[in-house]
């Protein structure tokens, strides 16, 4: 794990902010991690496989019912309209 103290200004914080506002990310980290692998996905630094089987992989570490599953399905659903 690597950790990073970064300091955004202008048009980059209020970026985060509206992540955060419109409920993208929970947190000014979470908004960078996004951000990081959508650049690595559109400059083509990964695959979009690859990063399916890394999501594939994390998500079996993931427990939960089959309720929050749902929740959080409508949840990503209704975001990627917006």
């Amino acid at each position: 794990m690597t950790t990073l103290t970064i300091k955004f200004r202008g048009i980059q914080e209020e970026i985060l902010e509206e992540m955060i506002q419109l409920g993208i990310a929970e947190t000014k980290s979470e908004a960078v991690r996004m951000a990081l692998l959508n650049f690595a996905l559109i400059s083509n630094l990964i695959s979009k496989e690859k990063l399916l089987q890394e999501i594939r992989k994390k998500a079996k570490e993931i427990k939960l019912n089959e309720g929050e599953l749902q929740k959080l399905i409508e949840d990503a659903k209704e975001k990627s309209i917006h």
